[in-house]
């Protein structure tokens, strides 16, 4: 018969067999989905800026710095141990681009740049991108966070859409494929910042396009939703934007913190150029109140807030908050260098001034004014209109026809786009970039599952042979252990009854001894008679039903009564709910449980005695408890083998291996208020569906 070291080895055999097939599986790679996933963890917690997050990727960076240590004093470190840390410190370049401190965010973004030109020998100044699929996915994070620093604050258009072009190049050659979509957003985000509309709406709908194609979750659409909204209110078309904010806002409990604030501003942008600037009021408040709720006060989205409320306390003549506002946000847009924000903040300080007849504040804003690059047509066109009511004022009627004049030049231009969008619209179902995408992708796809499903076939039939070889081993070595369990119970139950201080033995002299005795004295040996015989019975069986068991300590209890004397009190407690006739326990343990307590706990003790039975129910469990209050109980040889608790353990043991609902025991020392022991309380836990198995004799 086989050992059990034999069928350990052979298990593990088993488990590497299949390891080694599995690894053979690129589709199986599971270390690089590991990878992958808590990566997306990280980030999705720093898209909800959890409290908790920065100390989880500092973690991530330290536990990897010292692992590349220990591997680099070992002369085994890899290019992809590096990528690890790189690829986290990315992640806390996003933190800190989504914190109050985005410019911490530069240094580790290019010191990223600069590790992947390095790699493979500048092989990216060669070709043009990366070697691996991982460090395209890497150096493509990095051009994003680039180019989205540069996009709010309006800085170097130019380059923006250049990063964020070859960041959407470099991901279709990634392992994250998945982030396409977003790099055709802010694509479509940068275009609009250039005024090419067409250009922007074109790169939406290919965003949609890839959430399709790469069969991603539908919520993946709120953001390209958003940006779809915003083409169209740039082009005026209020009709066609409201059903896309429509749409958005049903997705709004699903958005990240930083979403919901964007969705929120656009929206009060559509009422803003709808003119209905009560509406605009009311949810440019609400984004301020959700920004407050999310701990969003020092963050860009919160200035944004304040100078799209200026402009619109300015138009519903407030104009006290209106200049509160610009106090608010001013001074941030001035750090950062925003110049296009400041330009849109001289904007509503010339509507203040042009509203108050105040001349010389708008010829001195103009005058300290100085645009470092064209500003978006919406900026112009709201500078014109304030313009306009200035020259007015003035009575400067050519200059004020001037500004209308480019006024109605923007409104041209717009119907100019909307053509164009038009026939972009229907161009673009139909070009050869896109079809040969979704035909890349899909072979892509059908390869990938026809060799998953080749090897996942191959490694199930291996496995399937070797799993029916481990079970027929497996069937021998459990009969073999089911009789070694048999044996075992045969041999705690020989144990007892040696441990009664053989009772056969004893049975036969207190008979000779009754008949020559008194009485009294008769009475109290034929109780002992009894009991002996009792036990005797019991010792052969392998369970009792609980009655029997009551009866034999009862019997058990008169006999100690007579040696214990006047001062010892017995009771027995039993719940209603209990049907002692029913309930199975394991032969004898009451009885060993009493007499511990009697043999260990009250003989020789000074006063009143006193041992309490209680049995109750839980559910579909029957708890026992033997209660004294002796002396406690020693710890260190409460268990000892071949004790009465000893034999209970070993007992409980053996019959728990074969039963799914296991017996449970526990015996505790019991203290009063000032923590002195005052007795001892030893718990049996017995399941209804329990089964005690018979030994057999071998």
């Amino acid at each position: 018969m086989m050992k059990k070291s034999t069928l350990t080895t052979l298990f593990i055999c088993v488990i590497v067999a299949m390891q080694t097939a599995i690894s053979c599986s690129p589709a199986a790679d599971n270390g690089a989905q590991l990878r992958r996933e808590r990566l997306r963890n990280l980030d999705d917690s720093i898209t909800v800026l959890a409290p908790s997050v920065l100390d989880s990727i500092n973690s991530a960076i330290d536990n990897t710095q010292q692992m590349l240590a220990k591997k680099q004093a070992n002369n085994t470190i890899t290019t992809s141990d590096s990528l690890a840390l790189q690829e986290y410190r990315m992640c806390l370049a996003r933190y800190y681009w989504l914190s109050d401190h985005p410019e911490k965010a530069d240094t580790i973004v290019q010191d990223i740049i600069n590790f992947a030109y390095r790699q493979d020998g500048g092989y990216y100044d060669k070709h043009k991108e990366c070697r691996s699929e991982r460090l395209n996915s890497l150096l493509a994070n990095a051009f994003q966070l680039k180019a989205a620093r540069n996009h709010n604050f309006h800085r170097e258009p130019k380059q923006t859409l250049q990063l964020y072009t070859e960041s959407y190049r470099l991901l279709f050659r990634s392992d994250n494929k998945e982030a396409l979509p977003k790099a055709c957003a802010n694509l479509a985000d940068a275009y609009i910042q250039v005024n090419d509309i067409p250009g922007a709406a074109k790169w939406y709908r290919r965003a949609l396009f890839l959430v399709d194609s790469l069969e991603l979750p539908k919520k993946e659409n709120i953001t390209l939703y958003m940006g779809l909204a915003q083409i169209y209110l740039s082009l005026h078309d209020f009709r066609t934007a409201q059903i896309y904010y429509n749409e958005t806002e049903r997705y709004f409990d699903l958005m990240s913190p930083q979403m919901q604030a964007y969705h929120v501003n656009n929206l009060g942008n559509f009422y803003y150029y709808t003119k209905n600037y009560p509406k605009a009021l009311d949810t440019f408040k609400r984004m301020e109140r959700l920004l407050i709720k999310r701990g969003m006060t020092n963050k860009f989205d919160m200035y944004l807030c304040r100078i799209n409320l200026a402009d619109v306390y300015l138009n519903l003549g407030q104009l006290d908050e209106a200049r509160h506002c610009l106090e608010l946000c001013e001074p941030y847009f001035h750090k950062n260098g925003d110049a296009t924000a400041l330009y849109y903040c001289n904007t509503i300080h010339i509507g203040i001034a042009a509203r108050q007849g105040n001349a010389a504040e708008v010829e001195r804003v103009l005058r300290s004014e100085h645009l470092a690059h064209e500003m978006p047509y919406t900026m112009v066109n709201i500078r014109n209109q304030y313009m306009r009511q200035y020259y007015e004022q003035k009575g400067n009627y050519r200059q004020a026809y001037v500004n209308l004049q480019a006024n109605i030049n923007y409104d041209d231009s717009l119907e100019h786009n909307r053509s164009n969008m038009r026939s972009a619209e229907i161009m673009s179902r139909f070009t050869a970039d896109t079809l040969k995408l979704h035909h890349d992708l899909a072979l892509e796809h059908k390869n990938a599952m026809i060799q998953t499903a080749n090897m996942k076939t191959t490694v199930a039939v291996s496995v399937a042979i070797m799993l029916l070889m481990l079970l027929v081993l497996w069937m021998m070595y459990m009969r073999k252990k089911q009789l070694q369990n048999q044996v075992s119970i045969m041999n705690l139950k020989l144990n007892n009854v040696r441990n009664r201080i053989s009772p056969h033995f004893m049975f036969n002299v207190l008979n000779n001894k009754i008949v020559n005795s008194g009485k009294e004295e008769a009475s109290e040996l034929m109780e002992l008679a009894r009991l002996i015989r009792t036990n005797l019975d019991m010792s052969s069986q392998p369970y009792m039903y609980l009655n029997r068991e009551l009866e034999f300590v009862e019997q058990y209890i008169r006999v100690e009564r007579y040696l214990l004397g006047d001062d010892f009190d017995f009771s027995i407690d039993i719940a209603p709910d209990v049907d002692t006739a029913k309930i199975r326990i394991p032969a004898m343990f009451l009885q060993i449980l009493t007499e511990n307590a009697i043999v260990h706990g009250l003989k020789g003790l000074e006063g009143h005695k006193q041992l309490h039975i209680c049995i109750r129910r839980d559910k579909d469990i029957t708890i026992i408890s033997v209660r004294d209050n002796g002396p406690g109980f020693n710890a260190r040889r409460a268990l000892k083998k071949g004790t009465g608790l000893g034999i209970i353990s070993q007992t409980i043991a053996v019959t728990n291996e074969h039963n799914k609902h296991k017996m449970r025991f526990e015996i505790t020392n019991r203290e009063d208020k000032e923590g002195n022991v005052v007795g001892c309380e030893a718990t049996l836990k017995v399941p209804d569906n329990i089964t005690f198995k018979k030994p057999d004799l071998l």
